[in-house]
């Protein structure tokens, strides 16, 4: 199929096997009517050079994966130089209304597996325990040097050949380094 060829709005529908089924018969201003919560459709804008993936709040995470082989293949065979956007249901893209003259669906269901697994829960580490992490963090003084004193250091330096400029440079440097982990620890802290 040659790119001239291809029609200026297309809608996909992406099926659990992996297949997109092109939906017949859709106009943009029939699209409001097509969306709904459990459903990926991914969508060419040939004349916006735009390929949407529009993923419903209840679509199951194997479609949602799917959609962007999906739109990339339809890229590939269709139209090259389109921009792949994603938009998610309830937190679509201003740009994406417009174009179709729609109004943001609210997210009324969210499959389960949709909710957001803190790595912290993932290893076992509990809320609780974070918090005394934090509180011993907390307690790391500012004067507590992360790199070792200007008198150890230029004890360790003379061992080094290096000019006393040098040595300087390198003296200068350490205490700037050490300066910024002191603000980055500051930092943390206030967190």
């Amino acid at each position: 199929m040659l790119v001239e060829d291809v029609e200026d709005f297309l809608v996909f529908e992406v099926e659990d096997t992996g297949e997109r089924k092109r939906i017949e018969d859709v106009t943009p201003q029939m699209l409001q009517s097509i969306l709904h919560s459990k459903q990926v459709l991914v969508i060419l804008r040939k004349d916006l050079n735009r390929i949407y993936i529009w993923k419903g709040s209840a679509s199951p995470v194997k479609k949602r994966f799917i959609s962007s082989r999906v739109a990339m293949d339809i890229r590939e065979n269709l139209h090259k130089s389109c921009k792949i956007v994603s938009i998610d249901q309830g937190d679509e893209l201003q740009e994406f209304l417009d174009t179709f003259g729609l109004d943001s669906m609210p997210v009324s269901e969210v499959l389960e597996d949709m909710r957001y697994v803190r790595n912290s829960e993932k290893r076992g580490f509990h809320p609780a325990e974070a918090k005394i992490l934090m509180s011993k963090i907390k307690t790391i003084k500012k004067e507590t040097p992360i790199v070792p004193s200007k008198a150890k250091i230029e004890k360790l330096i003379p061992k080094i050949s290096l000019s006393e400029d040098n040595k300087q440079n390198i003296i200068e440097l350490l205490n700037t380094i050490n300066e910024k982990i002191q603000k980055i620890i500051e930092i943390l802290k206030g967190s």
